[in-house]
């Protein structure tokens, strides 16, 4: 009798194949966060991928035939992450609005700092590509929907979600340039610190570069220096800081590739006076409208309806130059010789606040004059990131209406857990 081979077991290469094709792509995800993180959206390329997920080259441009197909892949994975999460304590109806924000900035400043860097280089990113502009429209249509389920679950009106958001974006870029640790965040939101005191970044070890200083200062260079300065602003709204470089500077302002190293010898010199002038800029902006309210009478409408003015006016006619200082906020992150220049400007806002308040015959806490400075950058990162829509703009001034009358009555939905500050 002739025996029959037992029949073979199917093969499964194709189901393993799958599997390790899917883990390679997950890897390669997480690789590109890396770099979007500490390079910059300029400074994503292919090659860099690769090395940062410890596979060869062609195994990126296989799955990733662009640099918009790998900020895509970014995007969506950090969106995944924050939705999931935040979904699943909103569920929980165990925490405060504060303690949401508080939680959020928290945990960005330690564990996910990585993702929330790569999360504010897309939406700083997203105004200069059509395709970025709607990776985060979607990004910031999902946390409406996020934000108004955690405001039901809290208890609080609708205008506290959109609140939260703006709040939560502006904590979370003056948190990444500044460096600050989760410490530091709840020593200001939960224990009701003065940033003044907790935030104020140390200055760069001896030793270091300085920040600006020209390398032969004459008056007979001060035009070229210009010059220089100029074509730094231009290209960081155009392209970011990582495309800052000595080359691309000489062609913007038509000098020899030596002009710029001559006058500054470190970019990130030549990054702090371009930052440095858009920070005198923009005081200059605000000086001239709070000189404006000293006639007449000041009270919170009027405080209202200047704060909206001038907030529209620099989503639109200044939209670009904020771009580009921001931009530089976060190249902070990376640069810690920026940092001085950046808080100079934060703790400039910070007081200025804190006199707003005191004229409307007040005692603000110190969180209540971080808070507004926080809101507006929100606010104008968020417009920027998603194209500055009509009815964005028309909402403008009902929600700093909110806002800042929650603010000037001390009962805004963030407040330290003591009650007491020092």
């Amino acid at each position: 009798m002739n025996e029959q081979p037992a029949p073979a077991s199917p093969p499964r290469r194709r189901g393993e194949k799958q599997e390790r094709s899917l883990a390679r792509r997950a890897r390669l995800a997480d690789a590109i966060v890396q770099v979007l993180a500490s390079h910059g959206v300029a400074g994503l390329t292919h090659r860099l991928v690769a090395q940062a997920a410890g596979v060869s080259l062609a195994a990126t441009t296989y799955y990733f035939d662009s640099k918009f197909d790998m900020v895509a892949v970014a995007s969506n994975l950090t969106l995944a992450g924050y939705a999931e999460t935040f979904r699943r304590v909103a569920r929980s109806r165990q925490l405060s609005m504060g303690d949401y924000v508080t939680r959020l900035v928290g945990n960005a400043a330690e564990r996910d700092r990585a993702r929330a860097t790569c999360w504010a280089e897309v939406m700083l990113d997203a105004p200069r590509h059509q395709e970025s502009l709607e990776l985060s429209r979607r990004w910031f249509a999902e946390l409406g929907d996020i934000w108004l389920d955690i405001a039901r679950a809290c208890d609080a009106p609708p205008p506290a979600a959109r609140s939260a958001i703006d709040t939560s974006i502006g904590l979370l870029l003056v948190m990444l340039a500044l460096g600050l640790t989760e410490a530091q965040i709840g020593a200001v939101l939960l224990e009701g610190k003065d940033a003044l005191d907790a935030w104020a970044p140390t200055l760069p070890a001896a030793g270091g570069q300085p920040v600006a200083a020209p390398a032969k200062p004459t008056r007979k260079s001060a035009g070229t220096r210009e010059r220089i300065i100029a074509a730094a602003i231009q290209i960081l709204i155009a392209e970011g800081p990582a495309a800052v470089t000595y080359r691309t500077i000489a062609q913007q302002a038509g000098l020899t590739l030596a002009g710029p190293a001559y006058h500054f010898p470190t970019v990130e010199g030549l990054l702090g006076a371009a930052q440095e002038r858009l920070f005198e800029e923009s005081k200059q902006r605000y000086r001239t409208v709070v000189a404006s309210m000293d006639d007449g009478p000041f009270d919170l409408e009027r405080l209202i309806d200047r704060t909206a003015a001038v907030f529209l006016r620099e989503a639109t006619e200044h939209a670009g130059r904020n771009l580009a200082s921001y931009a530089v906020w976060l190249q902070a992150a990376r640069r810690p010789e920026l940092r001085p220049m950046v808080w100079s400007a934060i703790a400039d806002q910070i007081r200025a606040w804190h006199r707003v308040f005191v004229r409307l015959g007040g005692s603000p806490t110190p969180l209540e004059a971080l808070l507004p400075q926080c809101m507006f950058i929100g606010k104008m990162i968020r417009l920027l990131a998603t194209g500055s829509a009509l009815a964005d703009l028309e909402n403008a001034r009902r929600d700093f209406a909110f806002d800042l009358s929650s603010l000037a009555g001390q009962r805004f939905w963030l407040r330290p857990k003591t009650g007491t500050h020092n």
